[in-house]
């Protein structure tokens, strides 16, 4: 085997640094087994509370569909199938709840804890802290730990990269028959699973390239040479038959945009350092911290005695692991526009290698070691960087909890078609732009109005005159881009004209129509759907009235929201009245009618919820005739509190105009900054007079002399943070937006427009009065002119 006898890492030769942190085999499986153990908590903490987005909707809907439909559609899409098929088996055996899809992910971030700890062993195996260190740090990377709550393939490949680099450095100093096979299986597994996985072979045929100066003789690294040049065709051989299925089918695509490349180097090092991927320029003092860390270990050990070199070769290979990803991502948006799918670059892109980064700073840290100094100073001083590092983690983490909130998208829409949709009714989603979502929640029949398209009269009738002869009733799901798309409500319009009966529920920004064509569907028009079998409540009887289902999307609140919760009631020929109230909460009672009849009932309730509530857990009581007890619970969230305070708050212009009649909302002034050529930076004030009882956006418009809108920015307050729901009277809100002026609008004078809208149906907040008491047309309140430029 020549030289790599000499150089290969030899069990039993003592550590050079720092070999007085070294334990018992027990201790350090057991701590392994701990920090294991802290990143399953990690991993698994607030799963559930944030909501499907549009790639996890189009996962779960892939995942629904056969294995061999799956392939066809992967083929065409910008993945291939393995991670897909997996979830596909996993959610048959445990379904695809939020909790449940998401869990996979959960354990394959668990397993690339163990997975970096084992490569840091084949690397490092003269240090058993240094590979526990990094397993630590990928425990509490928030990089990862934000993938392994997402119901997407990059977790998976992220553990695949990080095996197939362990048994890259297995294969070159302890070939066994495992390793070959181990290395086979996870690098095929990676191919199939993310197409930037490519990038693999080439780092770890340079590593082993540059491994080869350790043979003696030209013969043995001839035979080292054949020996991966093997393994990389049978790669590429087990790779081959979906590249060959796929190419045909691929289409071609791109959504690239121009980006700096320096602004890309910062996201990528925040996102190793910190793991998030937003207002970087917050966080670029830790992350310089971070990073000079590792600068200063290269400079202080970069030469290394002889040796030290097979350290120096697992060097070699986590920095090519780091350094092949941007450049690979860098180098397709390089590629001809009209060659396969080309996509803008992506946080999520750089994940496969994130954990050799936390095996590089592990390393790092050990570098840190004072010349003639005794091990209890050295351990000290690298205790406390680690401690440090994973302080930092938990600081970023804490950050990315916080933000974990899930709000009723569709959840109540889809328990309510799941409660009333007969055989004989089509839905149509209005528009089609998030259905991933919307197939999530529903995965029935349904078709979509294209949002690409503005809708009109004529477009409305060519979309829906088909469906509606086809159909004994339409249901109408309206969510926030059917304001953009057709904001003069012309599907509305069509339906509510031809149908017998119709009825509508809002949940939020979004709602849901229905609409009966048919004598008999208007009869029997909130008729419970057959089959129809709602969770059960503990039972609450009352004068031949019983409560019987009891359905409730989402059991965590914030202080401000709207509680959708729905009942069912058993009726003995009787009516009467439910009332549900939060315990404490004396301001949340309401009640719905029970009509006289026979059979169940479904009734929904929309309890809002005072946006100075308390946090914590809050019972749910009802009602019914005489009898009342809990029926459930919510947990309460205390909204945040706004700021500045009233007596920071001076505007640059100071103006007033209110909202509402009682008036609602005062404008106390604004500041504007139009420094940016191509931005309009926009400050408002606000002193609530009253809490708003609607979820109202917030419009910032800049209008041609045409009085066309030539630039706008539409946003709940304080980003979403802040709902006008959980304003409290006297408060002042201080809310930002920043107006981006697109090359459609020529440089000019813009007129400034600001005004607040019901994000469910677009009516406007009515009136807007001036400080003279004056109505403002068109409910909006004119700030002044504006001039926008150009670079």
């Amino acid at each position: 085997m020549g030289s790599s006898e000499v150089v290969g890492y030899t069990p039993g030769v003592p550590a050079r640094y720092p070999y007085c942190m070294l334990r018992s085999n027990r201790t350090h499986l057991l701590t392994l087994l701990a920090v294991t153990a802290l990143a399953f908590a990690l991993r698994l903490a607030w799963l559930p509370d944030a909501n499907i987005w549009w790639d996890e909707g189009l996962a779960v809907w892939a995942a629904r569909q056969s294995p061999l439909e799956i392939a066809r559609w992967t083929s065409a899409d910008v993945h291939p199938p393995l991670y897909f098929w997996l979830l596909h088996g996993w959610r048959l055996l445990v379904g695809d709840s939020e909790f449940a899809v998401r869990f996979l992910s959960v354990g394959l971030g668990t397993l690339t804890v163990a997975a970096l700890w084992s490569l840091g062993r084949a690397l490092l195996p003269r240090s058993r802290w240094i590979p526990l260190v990094a397993a630590l740090l990928v425990a509490t990377s928030r990089f990862l730990v934000w993938w392994s709550q997402e119901a997407r393939m990059y977790m998976l490949g992220g553990l695949l990269a990080t095996l197939s680099l362990y048994f890259t450095v297995r294969l070159r100093w302890r070939p066994t028959r495992a390793a070959l096979v181990g290395y086979l299986l996870t690098t095929i597994a990676a191919l199939w699973t993310l197409y930037l996985l490519a990038f693999l072979l080439v780092v770890q045929g340079l590593y082993w390239l540059w491994t080869l100066r350790h043979y003696e003789n030209w013969q043995e690294r001839g035979r080292a040479l054949l020996r991966w040049a093997a393994l990389q065709i049978t790669v590429l051989l087990a790779f081959a038959p979906w590249l060959l299925y796929a190419l045909p089918r691929m289409r071609s695509w791109s959504v690239q945009t121009a980006f700096d490349p320096r602004l890309y180097l910062e996201l990528y090092a925040t996102l190793l350092a910190l793991g998030t991927s937003t207002n970087i320029e917050q966080v670029r003092l830790p992350v310089l911290l971070v990073v000079a860390l590792v600068v200063f270990a290269f400079a202080s050990r970069l030469l290394p005695r002889p040796s030290r070199a097979p350290q120096r070769d697992g060097l070699l290979l986590l920095l090519l692991a780091l350094a092949i990803p941007p450049l690979t991502v860098w180098a397709v948006t390089m590629l001809p526009r009209d060659f396969g799918y080309l996509p803008k670059p992506e946080a999520r892109y750089l994940l496969p290698f994130a954990p050799a980064f936390a095996l590089l700073l592990a390393w790092s840290v050990g570098q840190f070691k004072m010349q003639n100094a005794k091990c209890k100073t050295n351990s000290v001083i690298q205790t406390g960087m680690v401690v440090g590092l994973v302080a930092l983690s938990l600081w970023s983490l804490g950050d990315y909890y916080a933000g974990r909130y899930r709000q009723d998208d569709y959840s109540s829409i889809a328990a309510t078609l799941r409660a009333h949709h007969q055989p004989g009714d089509g839905i149509v989603l209005h528009t089609d732009d998030p259905w991933p979502v919307f197939a999530y929640h529903w995965p029935g029949e349904w078709v979509g109005t294209p949002h690409l398209q503005q809708a009109d009269a004529g477009g409305a009738d060519y979309f829906l005159a088909p469906l509606w002869q086809a159909h004994d009733a339409l249901w109408l799901v309206v969510n926030e881009d059917a304001l953009r798309a057709d904001p003069q409500r012309h599907f509305e319009a069509w339906l509510s004209e031809r149908a017998l009966a119709q009825h509508e529920w809002r949940f939020g920004p979004r709602r849901l129509l229905l609409f009966a064509r048919t004598p008999e569907r208007a009869e029997s028009l909130l008729a419970l759907a057959p089959g129809f079998r709602p969770s059960a409540p503990p039972l609450l009887v009352s004068d031949r009235l019983a409560l019987v289902g009891w359905e409730q999307p989402l059991r965590r609140l914030r202080a401000g929201d709207v509680a959708h919760i729905a009942a069912t009631v058993d009726r003995q020929g009787a009516g009467g009245a439910l009332e549900l109230w939060l315990d404490g909460l004396p301001e949340t009672r309401t009640q719905a009618l029970i009509p006289y009849g026979v059979g169940p009932v479904r009734l929904t309730f929309s309890i809002p919820i005072p946006p100075n509530a308390e946090g914590g857990s809050h019972p749910i009581r009802a009602r019914l005739g005489s009898q009342e007890a809990p029926v459930g619970t919510v947990q309460l969230i205390a909204a945040a509190s706004a700021a500045p305070s009233l007596a920071n708050a001076s505007p640059q212009h100071p103006l007033e105009a209110t909202w509402g009649a009682p008036p609602l909302i005062q404008l106390l002034g604004y500041d504007l900054d139009t420094s940016q050529p191509n931005e309009v930076r926009l400050t408002l004030y606000w002193r609530v007079l009253d809490t708003p009882p609607l979820s109202y956006k917030v419009f910032t418009h800049l209008v041609n002399a045409e009085g066309r809108v030539a630039a706008q920015r539409d946003d709940l307050p304080l980003g979403g943070t802040r709902p006008t729901t959980t304003w409290t009277p006297g408060e002042v809100i201080t809310d930002s937006y920043t107006i981006t002026v697109g090359p459609e609008a020529p440089p000019g004078t813009y007129t400034l427009a600001i005004g607040f809208y019901d994000a469910a149906t677009g009516t406007r907040l009515a009136p807007v009065l001036d400080e003279s008491g004056t109505p403002q047309p068109n409910d909006q309140l004119r700030l002044g002119s504006v001039t926008v430029g150009r670079e």
